[in-house]
């Protein structure tokens, strides 16, 4: 049996499987390797790929089951009721009767934290991407754990961590925020995660943190828990284990949602962008 011809990325975030057909399926022993490769590197591209939706769908399903949104607990795309597991992320995507996030900037974050059992993994396909478009950046949190130092590990070890639910605010209107509820309570349900959680798979510590959202650590009093976040979150501003993704149309890229965040900066609104999304569901953290 042949292994697939694979090269890890210069980052040392993620590998580049190179070579591989995914509308022609995949042998299990292959899917076997593919799926040691995700858990080990977070992060796999599939270069040069030309997939249906049918295709698209069937590759990603082999992760898990597709993430279903709740219309109690609003989401990206969730307000059309939408029952296709395929989302398009565009700019300039006329031709679809919904795409989302346009050009902003898209701040650094891990696909539905606010809710009770976010989302395990993520995939995107580029269908139509301008060669001037943003990059999409990954960060290894479990790497960002293990470089904090170890009074540091100790003080967050058992702390619990509210992420608000940026969609029961005005699209676009919400950024990283510490919340003082003697100011300003976010409305919506809210669930609490270990601030410090562990991958279900390879048992790895992750720090189960963004800096796109309103934030609260549990039983903390803001006086404390401000500064603490803030310092966290600095620390994750300042690591070099990113992996910065230049999109070419035919590519795959499929990350572990529970080990990385992921983020894009603006870009000019004239600029056609266009990539088919598909989220795996997963459990509640520990």
């Amino acid at each position: 049996m042949s292994n697939l011809i694979y090269t890890v990325n210069d980052s040392g975030l993620g590998v580049t499987i190179h070579h591989v057909n995914l509308a022609a399926g995949l042998a299990p022993h292959h899917m076997l390797q593919i799926r040691q490769l995700w858990y080990r590197h977070r992060l796999i591209s599939f270069p040069d790929q030309n997939l249906t939706d049918e295709q698209l769908a069937e590759f990603a399903f082999r992760f898990g089951p597709p993430f279903v949104a709740d219309n109690r607990f609003p989401v990206l795309g969730g307000e059309n009721e939408n029952v296709d597991p395929i989302l398009i992320i565009g700019n300039r995507a006329d031709e679809y009767p919904n795409s989302y996030l346009g050009h902003q900037e898209v701040l650094p974050h891990s696909d539905h934290q606010w809710l009770r059992c976010p989302s395990a993994a993520s995939l995107l396909y580029a269908v139509d991407v301008n060669e001037n478009s943003a990059p999409t950046v990954w960060i290894d949190m479990a790497k960002t754990y293990t470089l904090l130092d170890e009074e540091t590990r100790n003080l967050i070890q058992d702390l619990r961590l509210i992420t608000f639910n940026p969609f029961y605010r005005p699209f676009g209107s919400v950024s990283r925020k510490y919340v003082d509820r003697r100011i300003d309570t976010p409305p919506g349900a809210t669930f609490d995660h270990p601030l410090v959680r562990t991958h279900p798979e390879t048992r790895e510590k992750i720090l189960y943190l963004n800096l796109a959202y309103e934030l609260e650590l549990v039983g903390l009093p803001v006086e404390l828990g401000a500064p603490l976040i803030n310092r966290l979150q600095e620390h994750i501003l300042s690591m070099k284990c990113r992996e910065v993704h230049h999109w070419k149309n035919g590519d795959v890229v499929l990350w572990d949602n529970q080990s990385t965040i992921h983020y894009r900066h603006a870009f000019n609104p004239s600029v056609r962008r266009i990539l088919k999304r598909i989220t795996i569901g997963g459990g509640r953290p520990y």
